[in-house]
């Protein structure tokens, strides 16, 4: 036997659900700890996505409010980062040829 709810029964809902936040330190430190633990796995894995579809290769580093640093890269974070220093020259090409336009201290 089933048994329907009427409308107004179904729209009292006992959760709250998800939320927009306003984008803001969150001041309790342990609530920033947990939100930066999320927020991290959720970083790295949109990265790995642009990854596979797309074929990018990203490093990304995070320095934690504990200070441990996490890192994150495709192939991996070394090979990320070095190609970066080295003014993204791959094996076979020039850096007069392929100048880097862009630097972290520009974006």
């Amino acid at each position: 036997m089933v048994i329907l709810k009427d409308s107004t029964q179904m729209a009292n809902k006992t959760s709250q659900g998800r939320k927009r936040i306003q984008i803001k330190k969150i001041e309790n430190l342990s609530h920033r700890k947990v939100a930066f633990s999320k927020r991290r796995v959720g970083v790295f894995k949109k990265a790995s996505e642009l990854c596979l579809l797309i074929g990018a290769k990203i490093g990304i580093i995070v320095h934690s409010v504990g200070k441990c640093v996490f890192a994150w890269g495709h192939p991996t974070a070394d090979s990320v980062v070095d190609r970066f220093l080295s003014g993204g020259v791959d094996a076979g090409r020039t850096r007069e040829n392929y100048p880097v336009t862009r630097t972290l201290a520009g974006l």
